[in-house]
């Protein structure tokens, strides 16, 4: 998993919230979907779903931020 370091990155703003946990709950659907919809399911996939958001989340704010780009 990627450091980042404290104060690198801009605010997470509210906006930036309220979409990456839309993407959460729509990724930990597909994986429920996706695994035969079982019904102990529920926490894995959402903690799985909101591991790749995040990380998808961070590593394209991290890269604007290298090429001087505005998140």
């Amino acid at each position: 998993m990627t450091q980042i370091k404290r104060g690198k990155l801009p605010d997470f703003t509210v906006a930036e919230h309220l979409k990456v946990q839309e993407q959460i709950e729509q990724h930990a659907y597909e994986l429920w979907i996706a695994r035969g919809s079982r019904q102990n399911g529920a926490l894995e996939n959402w903690v799985r779903a909101e591991r790749e958001v995040l990380e998808d989340f961070i590593t394209v704010r991290t890269h604007a931020l290298d090429f001087g780009g505005n998140c």
